[in-house]
């Protein structure tokens, strides 16, 4: 299985578990000349611009430190550009991420609601 194919089923794995927190998923794979956004939701009135990491082994380290300060930059950008093309103000938004860890000994889900924070 290729790379795309791990991430899109990561992807899945994450929006399905997101939805069993009572988010809901208002786009999924946002792109723009900015960047990407894997999954954007909300719930409680509020919004999350979600990054996901997967694994598929335990030899890469923890999926969410693979979020550098770089990535975390695109993604506010990313979300900036969102925010003003759907003309949407007022809202609390939240930058978070899910790491997915499946191996052949276990899997994991991991979910921070606010990962990282615009600088």
């Amino acid at each position: 299985m290729d790379n795309k194919s791990k991430g899109e089923i990561g992807e899945r794995v994450a929006r399905e578990h997101l939805e069993g927190l009572g988010f809901k998923i208002v786009e999924a794979g946002f792109r723009c000349k900015l960047g990407e956004i894997d999954i954007i939701a909300t719930k409680n009135k509020e919004l999350y611009f979600i990054e996901v990491k997967t694994r598929w082994s335990d030899n890469c380290g923890d999926p969410l430190e693979s979020i550098t300060a770089h990535k975390q930059h695109q993604i506010i950008k990313t979300a900036k550009f969102y925010l003003a093309s759907k003309r949407i103000v007022n809202t609390n938004c939240h930058f978070s991420a899910i790491g997915i860890d499946i191996s052949e000994d276990s899997s994991k889900i991991e979910f921070i609601e606010d990962a990282f924070m615009e600088r």
